[in-house]
């Protein structure tokens, strides 16, 4: 007992002998931590507030004051790490306990940006080809719902045309013109980390930065794919460091850019006489009648709607966002998990569009050397509109036309309606659009770093399964006691596609004193399946059974498809140097495609490419001008592209099936050729020639990029013309040629003014120009086609007009016109007699002679601003784009009055021209109900209207919260922030009309309003 009491004192002892040495040792420690002070200034001495100041043994931290001081408790031998944006980071070791004096320096990482090319990266510095590039920042928290829509104005040689203001719209993005007329296509080569897709699958929030592959040299390394140039898009990944959450918001409201003026029914009916006493005939309505149109006793029966305006703000127009992201990670491994979620009401009512993302990347050193790459990409899109007669494009569309004299719905739960059409009345059926699609997709990669030095081997597979299922229902639609359009009817299709690819890589970096060479060799199989179903059907027992089954049997309409293709491809780069000063590159990829026939399959895509640094030569870094020039490159490249976006089987001979015929008098299935295929027909290739100067001044505060390029696309496929003895079609040949040449430059000034305010100015131009080289059977003009020898694609070919007629007696003395001349009038187009078959004008206007080329829908030339400013806390953004150079028609009832029926506007009204008025010049001509075969609608200058237009695209105005406040409710920062998009543009197009919208020509126009977005938002980063 006496012996387990000494044991138990001892360990008492013990116990405490060790809490007095931990004890101690705090003490020590604590002793050695001590209040270190210091100033932190800028090259030219002025104070930086708000540095961050980071002690990086133990993560204490404070930020410098309105003087540029700071105190933090560190330990001799320990180091701070100062940053602060828009200077180069510093570790700074401290050695005593004397103040310290820090002075950062400004970034000029310009000179060390690195940029995503093809398979890879390379300093910008560096750089021999044509490649424009935008960060995560020049796509933050714009209120768009589509990544597309965001570019409008960041880069040059991009154009981009935001086409419709439907939920859930992209937009039409071209790098550097349209290259061919075929069904090939314009649209670039997009690649999201590595994979092919669409340039909308990610969402705007969750992209690190955007590459566009402009010319040859950069772009050739994608061979077959890459005529229309290539968009590299980077996701964003984790980083070594603590865990970050980051939470964005945006909430918003549209509404309608443009909006025409349409009279009101009184003033309609009104101006409606007018047409009929200027064609001879009685007015269509009496005073009593206007009378009850303006006082609005009746609106039943005398109503005032403008359908147009109506149906725009039948929608709430709310729009709202969010984004989610956590990254993270240590020095091997690093992540990022994103989650967003966006959903757009339209305009309309019963409009929407709601869309789910979700991104995961990681990255992890499984072993040493051995690198793993793992990246995915998912949404679910879900799109819903009413419907009517094609969809809510055609229900706008038809609201366009219907007058202000139709009721919308009427009192007693009847609807107005024009013809087979009532906007009110589709709105409120069944009837719906709905369209649903889901895509995932997903990249896997392992880089080995051999123990040979400078070589890396690199193996990648991909895979994207995207599936889509569309379901459009027109219910049986009551408009009133007389009228009921039916039956309804459904059609449904679901369609899938999957995407794979594998690539094997090798890449070899070797430094030979002054001469340095990069190597990249590499081969990728590439296959993708599509499926289709359909089935329609129509009569249902009511308009609440809308599935297939519910409907008539005898009606039912179904078909399949499938189509399949592969690419096997062998591709290579190589980079030499010397001093950094001598640059040189070549690429090759030889493809092979299933697309084509077998003698045909293979192509070769070569790019050279040459870069010049005089900035590095002794000379130039002796002479002044050093001083004022960082960097300035030459550069030049020349290469070929190709396009085998042509269909999946276009050189195989299919048969058409289900024409039967007789033989012994019996009746037998049979099948014949109604096509002769060319066997023979391969690649479009595009050649671009490019020469290009980079610059930077001033320590990085101006920098700019000027290229000339020359661009030409030949073999396009096209119709071939042949004799009526062949008994039947003949498929496409390569035949054809475009070319595009230009010039596009971007500057750059970053600058500040005293210690807080910075600002940046940014703007870019593209002038280009478009021509048809060559086109089939050696033909100059394919006119039904609107193509012309060396004249622009997407011309407009009419008549030449020489205002209107002012009187009968300049009717009389005028050249014979389209009709005969007893039929024309005072107030009609008058058009110009410009040509004959001997050349000269003949004394009369006729479609073979006397049409040219009014004008072209091909813009020539596009523009961006992009500002930018902050002071303190406060950061401002502006972004304005404009096209200009191309001129468009719109449609039927946009452009005339009461035409079949239509509606009147405004400026129709107002400037037209009148006995009391008889102006040569008038903007409307002679008031008359009308239709196509009126003389006065033909194709001509007088329709036609410039569409250049300059927009402010985006302004935003932000504020982020001092960080000493955030930080004591947990954050690392709270920023909010207002910003409007499509706020104002300036055009000189139709009145209520907006350039930029997409709107056809003819009598069935199906289009849907852009929308000015005014939003708010919030920030957070914890």
């Amino acid at each position: 007992m006496k012996h387990k009491r000494q044991h138990g004192i001892l360990v008492s002892i013990r116990i405490c002998a060790i809490l007095l040495f931990c004890c101690f040792c705090g003490t020590l420690s604590a002793q050695n931590l001590r209040e270190i002070n210091g100033t932190v200034t800028d090259t030219s001495g002025e104070p930086l507030i708000g540095v961050s100041v980071l002690v990086k043994e133990n993560s204490n931290g404070t930020i410098t004051d309105i003087n540029g001081k700071f105190y933090v408790n560190a330990a001799i031998g320990s180091t701070l790490q100062v940053s602060y944006v828009g200077y180069s980071t510093q570790d700074v070791k401290i050695t005593s306990a004397s103040p310290l004096h820090i002075v950062l320096k400004e970034d000029t990482k310009h000179l060390e940006e690195v940029v995503v090319v093809g398979y890879g990266t390379q300093k910008k510095v560096n750089l021999t080809g044509s490649v424009s590039s935008i960060t995560a920042d020049e796509l933050a928290n714009k209120p768009v719902m589509s990544t597309a829509q965001a570019l409008a104005g960041l880069a040059p040689g991009l154009s981009v045309l935001t086409n419709s203001g439907n939920p859930g719209a992209g937009a039409t993005v071209r790098i550097r013109g349209t290259g061919t007329f075929s069904s090939a296509g314009n649209d670039p080569l997009v690649l999201i980390d590595g994979l092919s897709g669409n340039i909308d699958d990610v969402d705007p929030a969750d992209i690190q930065s955007i590459s566009f592959l402009k010319d040859a040299a950069s772009a050739s390394i994608y061979g077959n794919r890459a005529a229309n140039g290539v968009i590299l898009i980077e996701t964003k990944k984790g980083a070594e460091g603590k865990t970050t959450i980051s939470y964005s918001n945006s909430f918003g409201w549209q509404k309608v850019t443009e909006m025409p003026d349409f009279l009101p029914s009184w003033e309609y009916a009104e101006y409606y006489n007018m047409a009929m006493q200027n064609m001879g005939r009685q007015d269509a309505y009496s005073e009593e009648q206007i009378r009850k149109y303006k006082d609005g006793s009746d609106p039943d029966n005398y109503p005032n709607v403008n359908h147009l305006k109506w149906l725009m703000e039948s929608g709430s127009g709310f729009q709202h966002q969010h984004n989610i992201s956590v990254q993270g990670g240590n020095s091997k491994t690093s992540y990022n998990v994103s989650l967003g979620y966006r959903n757009q009401e339209g305009m309309t009512a019963k409009t929407n569009n709601e869309r789910m993302t979700a991104l995961v990347s990681l990255r992890s050193e499984i072993a040493k050397g051995l690198i793993m790459n793992i990246n995915l990409n998912a949404y679910n899109n879900k799109y819903h509109a009413p419907n009517g007669s094609g969809g809510i494009g055609a229900i706008i569309g038809y609201s366009v036309r219907e007058p202000s004299i139709y009721a919308g719905k009427k009192s007693d739960g009847s609807f107005g309606y024009q013809d087979n059409y009532s906007p009110e009345a589709w709105l409120n059926s069944e009837s719906f659009v709905e369209n649903i699609s889901r895509n995932v997709r997903g990249t896997g990669q392992l880089t080995w770093e051999t123990p040979i030095k400078g070589l890396s081997l690199i193996g990648k597979a991909g895979v994207s399964y995207w599936t889509g299922f569309n379901k459009s229902y027109e219910a049986e639609t009551y408009f009133d006691e007389n009228k009921t359009v039916g039956p309804a009817n459904l059609s449904v299709d679901s369609y899938n596609n999957t995407y794979t690819t594998f690539d094997a890589m090798a890449t070899y970096e070797k430094q030979i004193q002054d001469h340095t060479f990069k190597i990249l060799i590499g081969t990728s199989v590439e296959q993708s399946c599509d499926r289709s179903l359909y089935g329609y059907r129509n009569t249902f027992p009511n308009n609440y059974l809308y599935e297939l089954s519910s409907g008539d049997k005898s009606t039912a309409n179904n078909s399949s498809g499938l189509g399949e293709y592969a690419l096997l491809s062998y591709f290579g780069r190589i980079n030499y140097s010397f001093k950094d000063r001598y640059l040189l590159e070549g690429n090759f990829r030889y493809d092979g495609s299933s697309r084509f026939a077998k003698d045909n399959r293979w192509g070769f895509f070569p790019s050279v490419s040459v870069g010049w640094r005089i900035s590095e030569e002794s000379f130039w870094k002796e002479s002044k001008i050093s001083n004022v020039f960082d960097n300035l490159k030459f550069r030049a490249s020349y290469g070929v592209l190709g396009n085998q976006n042509i269909g999946t089987y276009p050189y195989q001979q299919t048969y058409s099936l289900g024409h039967d015929y007789v033989f012994g008098g019996t009746l037998l299935s049979g099948a014949y050729l109604p096509t002769y295929k060319n066997q023979n027909i391969t690649w479009e290739k595009t050649a671009i020639t490019d020469f290009g100067i980079d610059f930077s001044l001033f320590n990085g505060a101006l920098n700019g990029t000027v290229d000339y390029f020359y661009k030409y696309t030949s073999d396009i496929l096209s119709s071939v013309e042949v004799a009526g003895i062949m008994g039947r079609a003949v498929g496409q040949s390569n035949v054809g040629a475009v070319s595009n040449k230009g010039i596009e430059t971007m500057l750059t000034y970053n600058a500040k003014i005293g210690r807080d305010f910075r600002f940046s100015i940014s703007p870019n131009f593209t002038w280009l120009k478009n021509a048809v080289e060559e086109l089939s059977n050696g033909a100059t003009e394919e006119i039904n086609s609107n193509r012309i020898v060396g004249q622009p694609l997407g011309i407009i070919y009419g008549y030449e007009t020489d205002g209107l007629f002012v009187d009968q007696a300049e009717i009389d003395n005028a050249p014979d016109q389209l009709v005969d001349k007893g039929s024309l009038k005072p107030g009609y187009v008058k058009y110009k007699d410009i040509s004959g078959p001997d050349g000269k004008p003949d004394g009369k206007v006729d479609a073979q002679y006397d049409r040219k080329v009014l004008g072209s829908t091909t813009p020539k030339f596009y523009y961006g601003l992009n500002l930018t400013a902050s002071y303190k806390g406060f950061d401002f953004a502006a972004l304005l784009q404009g096209l200009g150079g191309h001129k468009r028609l719109i449609g039927s009832y946009m452009a005339y009055a009461f035409y079949n029926g239509g509606q009147i506007q405004r400026w129709q009204a107002d400037n037209c021209w009148t006995t009391d008025n008889p102006d040569k010049w008038a903007e409307y001509p002679r008031m008359e109900t009308l239709n196509m075969n009126h003389p006065n609608l033909q194709t001509s200058d007088y329709w036609l209207r410039n569409a250049s237009f300059l927009r402010v695209k985006n302004i935003q105005l932000g504020y982020t919260l001092p960080k000493n406040l955030t930080k004591k409710v947990g954050m690392e920062q709270v920023r909010i922030y207002v910003s409007g998009q499509n706020l104002f543009n300036f055009s000189s197009f139709y009145k209520g009309w907006d350039p930029e919208n997409e709107i056809g020509t003819g009598d069935g126009p199906n289009y849907y309003p852009l929308n000015a977005i005014y939003s708010f938002g919030f920030n957070f980063k914890f």
